[in-house]
């Protein structure tokens, strides 16, 4: 208790404390939808290796962003985590316009250059993540009679040429500490 009653005597210790946490929560990438939830094109801010990528789902092709194993594991894991946080049931794709991964035998996206590759996959509700899918790209097909949604994610990476608040928040904290402490010697 000593210690939090010599943190509230000096009170703009105390607020840029606060204010270096408070930054800190707003300055990690949070993902957003592009489209709706059931009518989804992409999702930007999406994390992989701590890397952000803006992403496109796609019927027409795959992206060689991701191209190993490993990679394609790490972003098959980032998307997942995001569709579900996002809570994306469908998706669209030219004619694919609002196609729903709730009634789909298989509705899946892979990431990276080749169906090879590890998948999110829309199962019972939720999405996994490195799953193995075959087949081809295509939005809606039929496949032996079931009804399926497969898209490859198209990764773009976004530049991040301005530090982060928290970054610079931290640096404010640390200067300020320092120039209290030298002033605290002095008097």
């Amino acid at each position: 208790m000593p210690s939090l009653q010599r943190l509230l005597r000096h009170p703009v210790m105390t607020f840029v404390g606060c204010l270096t946490i408070a930054l800190s929560g707003h300055a990690m990438a949070t993902p957003t939808l592009v489209g709706t939830t059931t009518n989804a094109s992409g999702i930007d801010g999406v994390v992989v290796d701590g890397a952000t990528y803006d992403v496109t789902f796609s019927t027409s092709s795959f992206d060689s962003t991701f191209s190993t194993n490993l990679g394609a594991f790490d972003a098959s894991n980032a998307l997942a985590a995001d569709l579900t946080t996002l809570s994306v049931t469908g998706f669209s794709d030219r004619g694919a316009s609002g196609f729903d991964c709730t009634n789909a035998t298989v509705c899946g996206i892979w990431q990276g250059s080749s169906n090879l590759l590890p998948a999110a996959l829309f199962l019972g509700g939720q999405w996994f993540a490195n799953a193995s899918v075959g087949g081809s790209p295509g939005c809606p097909q039929t496949v032996s009679g079931a009804s399926e949604c497969l898209e490859a994610a198209h990764w773009t990476a976004v530049s991040t040429g301005v530090p982060e608040p928290a970054t610079l928040s931290l640096l404010a904290l640390g200067l300020a500490g320092i120039g209290f402490l030298r002033r605290r010697k002095e008097h």
